[in-house]
């Protein structure tokens, strides 16, 4: 049975439960010459803390984030671009009698934009490694890069809104006849200096042309920052696209000359998601986050949810002795409601969707329930989260399963994947949620459980 038809056997929502049983009548499917008492208990009590994401896979990434964000309630978020460049062909040639046109990094933008589109302004800049980057390695998002930081090689200063809804037109070289002008994809581009175009291009020995080693070590590979230019703006990350093929790259436009006879060319050297990894920096330093992520055996009323290998929301069902206390039962309905802390979705919209998952011994991420396939959407009118437990609760009274841990963490509407659980942690979107949490002054996370038992 897949997760879809099992989606529709199994009736799954979230509810934090409160401390009183209620008689109430429930359809269900037994046997009409059994006596059912069915009841209903409220609040029961749900354990919140907040713990740090674990570090992410940066690489092969169907977007990647660029940019700096400030955010009053978690603090600083800082995404860089490590990337690989590729030689188009062995033994490249550029001719005799070349002149420098211009250098462009074109990086193809992503889904979306996450912060403030209209009152930060931006620079983007671009900085070659200091060590190669090898596409067979695997680099986590907690990955420093070792990056020239003191020469700029590349810049797009003053940038006031990333475009990345917005094709453009660009100057489409003809061979031979006259150029035209070629509407293009929404992208950045990015200008580079004439110094290293020249010097790493035009001017260099045709020896770190002849193979793609060879090229690798000429030019080891690029790295691109997105800061902010006023120190106290909101900030924001843009995405970028590198898995659609042939668009984005390091475009050199030079030109041949030939007795009279004056060509312009362009040689692109790629890029691709698969050389190309995210660099990630989170600083929680004077926030209410941190003292969570020093003191991760209590419980708190507000608990986060932040992507980019940041924070998750662990819970803990404490008195689950008191339900096993009761005999045999059968959950009918257990739902998990959490709400999202009142005027913290006024600053950066909360996240459209929130997964929940378990591990088992040995700490690997595994599936608690339907939920953790499709994750449950934010109620945008009642502000909350509903996730539906009611196998896993069901699990965990009989026995079948084991609390070890239990997570809320957020999952990307724009990268679902439909053919397995959404619980990896996610790079692909920015948003976060703050969420209310044990003890919580009035919104506080419910578990609401309907149950029955045989007289």
């Amino acid at each position: 049975m897949n997760y879809l038809s099992r989606g529709l056997f199994i009736f799954v929502s979230l509810i934090a439960f409160s401390s009183c049983q209620k008689t109430d009548n429930v359809g269900l499917d037994i046997n009409p010459n059994d006596t059912i008492n069915s009841k209903y208990i409220e609040d029961y009590d749900v354990s919140t803390v907040t713990v740090r994401e674990d570090s992410v896979l940066a690489s092969s990434q169907p977007q990647y984030p660029a940019g700096s964000i400030t955010d009053p309630v978690l603090g600083t978020t800082d995404a860089a671009l490590a990337m690989g460049i590729s030689l188009p062909s062995t033994a490249l040639s550029f001719g005799a009698t070349t002149s420098l046109d211009s250098g462009v990094l074109v990086l193809k933008y992503g889904k979306g934009f996450f912060g403030d589109s209209t009152n930060t302004t931006y620079n983007v800049t671009v900085h070659q490694l200091k060590e190669n980057y090898i596409s067979t390695s695997n680099y986590y998002t907690n990955r420093k890069w070792n990056y020239d930081s003191t020469t700029v090689i590349g810049s797009a200063p003053n940038v006031n809104r990333f475009r990345w809804n917005d094709s453009l037109f660009v100057n489409q070289i003809v061979k031979g006849g006259q150029d035209t002008a070629l509407k293009v994809v929404p992208q950045i581009r990015i200008k580079m200096t004439p110094e290293f175009m020249r010097t790493y291009f035009l001017n260099a020995s045709s020896t770190h042309f002849a193979t793609a080693a060879a090229f690798q070590n000429h030019i080891k590979g690029l790295y691109v920052k997105v800061r902010k230019v006023q120190p106290d703006g909101r900030g924001g990350i843009a995405y970028f696209d590198l898995a659609t093929a042939n668009v984005s790259g390091l475009e050199l436009y030079y030109k041949n000359t030939t007795g009279t006879t004056v060509d312009t060319n362009k040689v692109i050297f790629g890029l691709s998601n698969t050389t190309t990894s995210a660099a990630i920096k989170h600083n929680y330093a004077g926030t209410a986050v941190q003292a969570q992520l020093d003191n991760p055996q209590q419980s708190f009323s507000t608990v986060y949810a932040q992507p980019l290998a940041g924070l998750r929301t662990k819970i803990s069902f404490t008195n689950l002795d008191a339900l096993r206390a009761l005999g045999k039962i059968a959950i009918n309905k257990a739902e998990l409601v959490v709400y999202v802390e009142p005027g913290t979705e006024t600053i950066f919209k909360p996240l459209p969707r929130l997964t929940l998952y378990r591990t088992d011994i040995a700490g690997q991420r595994q599936v608690a329930d339907q939920v953790s396939f499709l994750g449950t959407p934010y109620d945008t009118n009642r502000k909350r989260y509903i996730f539906n437990v009611s196998s896993y609760i069901q699990n965990l009274v009989n026995g079948k399963d084991t609390q070890y841990s239990t997570y809320i963490a957020p999952v990307d509407v724009n990268f679902l994947n439909t053919q397995a659980a959404n619980i990896a942690p996610v790079l692909t979107t920015a948003a976060r949620s703050i969420l209310a949490g044990n003890n919580h002054e009035n919104l506080k996370i419910k578990l609401n459980i309907y149950y029955t038992k045989p007289d």
